[in-house]
């Protein structure tokens, strides 16, 4: 029996009680009664878990390539945009860019982020690995000593010299051969050396060799010394583009005069070189907040730094379609950076971005949805009692078709138990009505109960 409070707090805390209790019983009994609906519901979060939160990666990590070059600066950079933004971006060291690219493609690899130039094989993809676009041109550098060659075939006039072309396996060294092979030019006779281009650089400033091929951006400190240099010459690529049908992977793009140096005149005339587009790849399950993080850290890169030589692109590009776009990707080449990322931090606006349009669906039928799981929630109060109404009638018919006072006696202790129960069940608010009519519904099947005994036992005396 509940004890009605006697002043305005106990009163307040009194129907606090109340009101809960009576919400939790009615959850109980909801969750019991639409259990079929409550594991469907969790089908759907659970794939809705899935897909906004795709990326099995959560962190990503970058090839840190060779002291000296671009590729190492660019990745720097991208570090510290990521470490401003609040994601996670780690440097792996690695030989040159190319061993990162090798290092994406395996299995359980620590890296899930590498530069590629255009033209590396990368084997078969089968989904690994997306494209974010392209960051930029790596040029091709043939510096030498001595007067300008003027030769439209370089390799024949570095016959009988000492060159180096970049350690094994680097971009710089297959590029070189992929050169040589179609020039037509025999290897003879060429002393062809594989050094890191931070040694290349040192070696061939102290004269010890004649010269050197490296693909890297202008802003590398190496390609900086080495243009420094007035004892050195860059080779103009005359015929650039035969070299650029024969190896589609090539750019052509052009060097202006005295661009090393203005009052010096250096070069003295435009040089033509061959270039080729660096990619950023990721695994294709990398997250989408990451790979958010890769874009604009790239665009902020070309803001801030930016690359010379670019023949008048603006980075990042989808330029080498070797590797299909992320879809992330292809939402920033054809509609731009979305406007939540203007007002909110890195990883959330990624997350509004792609949630925005289920929290609109939320907010336009999220309420008459709730209004409908209300109806449902009160509708389980008027089924039971509903059921509970039907019940009573049975017993009252099992009353009245009973032949024996044994009969009677079980239908009466079924009976009280059925009445037990119905004390015990959650009844909302809106329906307390009819539960005293069902109470009032049990007195009178108990009254119209005593004549059928009644009824009974005067048969029995009789008999």
């Amino acid at each position: 029996m509940r004890k009605h409070p006697h002043n305005f707090i106990e009163e307040v805390i009194f129907y606090v009680k109340y009101d809960a209790r009576d919400e939790f019983v009615a959850f109980l009994q909801w969750v019991r009664y639409y259990i079929p609906l409550w594991i469907g519901m969790a089908v759907v979060v659970a794939a809705g878990a899935a897909y906004f939160n795709y990326g099995s990666h959560n962190r990503a990590v970058l090839g840190l390539a060779q002291v000296g070059s671009s590729y190492r600066n660019v990745a720097e950079a991208y570090h510290a945009f990521f470490e401003k933004n609040g994601i996670q971006l780690d440097l792996s060291e690695v030989a040159h860019v190319n061993e990162s690219a090798s290092q994406l493609k395996e299995k359980g690899a620590a890296i899930n982020a590498s530069f590629v130039l255009a033209g590396t094989s990368l084997g078969e993809n089968a989904g690994k690995f997306v494209s974010l676009g392209s960051i930029k041109y790596a040029p091709g550098w043939l510096f030498h000593r001595g007067p300008e060659v003027s030769s439209p075939n370089p390799f024949s006039a570095m016959v009988g010299r000492t060159i180096s072309i970049g350690p094994q396996g680097s971009f710089s060294n297959w590029s070189f051969r992929q050169l040589l092979a179609a020039s037509g030019t025999p290897a003879d006779g060429i002393g062809i050396l594989e050094l890191p281009d931070s040694e290349g650089v040192s070696r061939l400033l102290a004269g010890e060799i004649q010269a050197m091929w490296v693909i890297d951006s202008f802003t590398s400190p190496n390609i900086q010394q080495l243009a420094a240099n007035d004892q050195l010459s860059v080779y103009d690529w005359s015929l650039a583009a035969a070299y650029v049908e024969k190896l589609p992977y090539l750019s052509e793009l052009k060097l202006p005069a005295g661009y090393f140096d203005l009052a010096k005149a250096r070069p003295s005339k435009d040089v033509a070189l061959l270039s080729a587009a660096v990619t950023l790849l990721v695994e294709s399950n990398l997250h989408p907040a990451l790979q958010w993080g890769f874009l604009l850290a790239a665009r902020d890169y070309q803001s801030q730094s930016h690359e010379d030589l670019s023949g008048g692109t603006v980075f990042p590009k989808y330029i080498d379609k070797s590797v299909p776009l992320s879809p992330v990707a292809e939402q920033y080449y054809e509609t731009g950076v979305p406007l939540s990322f203007t007002y909110l931090p890195l990883f959330y606006a990624s997350l509004i971005d792609r949630t925005w349009l289920w929290i609109a669906g939320a907010l336009l039928f999220g309420y008459p949805a709730f209004l409908k799981l209300t109806h449902l929630r009160e509708m389980n109060s008027v089924w039971t009692m509903r059921r509970n109404f039907e019940q009573l009638r049975d017993y009252e018919e099992q009353f009245v078709e009973a032949k024996t006072l044994e009969q009677f006696d079980a239908t009466m202790g079924e009976l009280k138990k059925f009445e037990e129960h119905v004390l015990e069940h959650w009844v909302d608010e809106e329906n307390v009505k009819d539960y005293y009519a069902l109470r009032t519904a049990f007195c009178r099947v108990a009254e119209s109960s005593e004549k059928c005994r009644a009824r009974l036992a005067s048969g029995t005396a009789h008999g």
